[in-house]
């Protein structure tokens, strides 16, 4: 990847690019050359998060419309989720999530459905759905149905390892959503965490992460290590 253009001011502002040549030792031409890299990495991150999103909501979600169906009858758990369910959710956020399905769903002429709610969920509901010890309807509803979501776990894994990786990535992802340089981010250790979870989920599910991202090459064309 070669921009026509070098990176300035204008295109990037004074505070950003006061930062890039602070890493480069003032050398504008490096400072171009991260800035490119940084480029590539955020797009690889996404990448990796994007598949590591699919393969996480959709363990959690079988897990829970097995144990909705069990408890209420309908396995569609965001649409008529048992009350159980709400304390352990963000419920604004699911009420969004239904807007937006209902919406999209009428625009097309056909009722909402479960899986229309599911496509507008954000990883941070996977996140913040996960065990809490402030929270003891989330620490049921772990022992109940969401722990199975993880079948393949090593032993010593604690609940709190889960919690933290998936944290990680959610922090990660917020990093390339505001834009923020990721040249001195740990990015090896946040792809570690999101083949450890898949691996969890199951190794096929980690093979099938690690085949369809490609952030470890990024990460090791890193200009600035």
């Amino acid at each position: 990847m070669s921009l026509i253009e070098r990176v300035s001011p204008r295109f990037v502002g004074d505070a950003r690019l006061r930062r890039i040549l602070a890493d480069t030792g003032g050398d504008i031409a490096l400072a171009h050359e991260l800035f490119e890299w940084n480029v590539r990495a955020s797009g690889a991150a996404m990448e990796a998060i994007y598949v590591f999103e699919l393969v996480l909501r959709n363990a959690i979600d079988r897990e829970l419309r097995v144990w909705n169906d069990g408890i209420a009858g309908t396995e569609d758990w965001l649409l008529r989720p048992h009350p159980y369910l709400l304390r352990a959710m963000n419920q604004s956020e699911l009420s969004k999530a239904v807007t937006r399905a209902r919406r999209i769903a009428a625009d097309h002429d056909r009722p909402v459905s479960h899986d229309d709610v599911l496509a507008q969920m954000s990883l941070g509901v996977w996140r913040y759905i996960l065990p809490s010890k402030a929270n003891k309807s989330k620490q049921k509803l772990w022992t109940v149905a969401i722990s199975n979501a993880f079948p393949a776990w090593p032993g010593e894994w604690s609940a709190d390892s889960i919690v933290a990786r998936v944290a990680n990535v959610h922090g990660l992802r917020n990093r390339v959503a505001h834009l923020e340089p990721l040249h001195r981010y740990d990015l090896r250790r946040v792809r570690r965490d999101m083949r450890s979870v898949c691996h969890a989920i199951g190794p096929d599910a980690a093979r099938f992460f690690v085949q369809t991202e490609r952030l470890l090459p990024v990460i090791e064309a890193n200009p600035a290590i």
